[in-house]
């Protein structure tokens, strides 16, 4: 059925006129006139019982009518729900990450987002690199924001910065310089994350190709308990740099990596040929912001 004959069929049946119908949408009464009989010739059914004096819905029309009110109420909110998707008033993100991502400066740009548009709602799935793109590629995410990892062709990384590897060594270690190499580290017991996890990948692939052996004492899931076993004088660990908080109050070292070099390149990842929704096209630019800005501390 032709949206112009529903219409035409509407403005009749509200107004009981075909000229009022006509007047109503701008059309000639010919017109009007002729959406109702194409109409009722496709449905095979009579819509309006016809007087010189009134027009009135048969019992087919009345069917019709109140059916077509519910489809075209429903075209009404889409489109209404739509337009506000489209300004940034609603919508709805899902986006995947590591944790060595999420943790740091991740929230703020959360947090930007929500402030300037409190309609959009989020959902955060922290994971591995394998389940990131699991979720991709189920469109169970919108996009992703995690390193360039394995051969994934069917995604696309838009580069969004490089993110160095450091060395983190507690504060009572005896080392002064303000770089280290690997093959000074390799002197203390290195503190890792689980084989599985890109970063472990990354700091293995660097040991090797410096001639070295890597074989950690310990090995937790998380950066943050490295973290905390470094300052708790456990050992050292190689880490990206945008994960590892800085500061006086801290009880572990960061160092640069002698020579430079060891780094990640930190993307927002998406399933090839997909158009992001507003929202998440908005999502993903202050993300992207944010690291910029906030992702680049130094190493001391």
């Amino acid at each position: 059925m032709q949206l112009r004959r529903i219409e035409s069929f509407m403005a009749v049946a509200d107004l009981g006129s075909f000229s009022g119908a006509s007047a109503r949408l701008h059309r000639s009464p010919a017109a009007v006139s002729t959406h109702v009989q194409q109409l009722e010739a496709e449905l095979g059914v009579r819509l309006f019982d016809r007087t010189t004096r009134r027009v009135a819905l048969t019992p087919e029309g009345r069917l019709l009518l109140g059916r077509c009110r519910t489809v075209m109420a429903e075209l009404d909110d889409v489109s209404r729900e739509l337009g506000d998707r489209s300004q940034l008033r609603r919508g709805h993100v899902s986006l995947g990450t590591v944790p060595s991502i999420s943790g740091l400066h991740l929230p703020a740009a959360l947090a930007e987002l929500k402030t300037r548009h409190p309609g959009i709602t989020l959902e955060l799935h922290e994971g591995s690199m394998s389940s990131i793109h699991h979720d991709l590629r189920e469109r169970t995410t919108d996009f992703a924001i995690a390193a360039e990892f394995g051969d994934a062709r069917d995604l696309s990384h838009q580069p969004v910065l490089s993110d160095p590897f450091v060395a983190v060594l507690p504060k009572n270690a005896r080392f002064e310089g303000r770089s280290i190499s690997l093959p000074e580290l390799a002197r203390y017991d290195q503190l890792a994350q689980p084989r599985d996890t890109a970063v472990r990948a990354s700091v293995e692939q660097a040991f090797r190709a410096a001639g070295l052996a890597f074989s950690p004492t310990i090995e937790v899931a998380h950066h943050q308990t490295v973290l905390n076993m470094v300052a708790a004088g456990l050992g050292v660990a190689v880490l990206p740099m945008i994960c590892v908080p800085t500061g006086p109050q801290r009880g572990y070292r960061v160092v640069a990596l002698r020579p430079r070099g060891l780094a990640r390149e930190i993307c927002i990842i998406t399933v090839r040929g997909k158009m992001l929704s507003p929202a998440a096209a908005e999502c993903a630019r202050l993300i992207a912001g944010t690291l910029k800005t906030h992702g680049t501390h130094r190493a001391a």
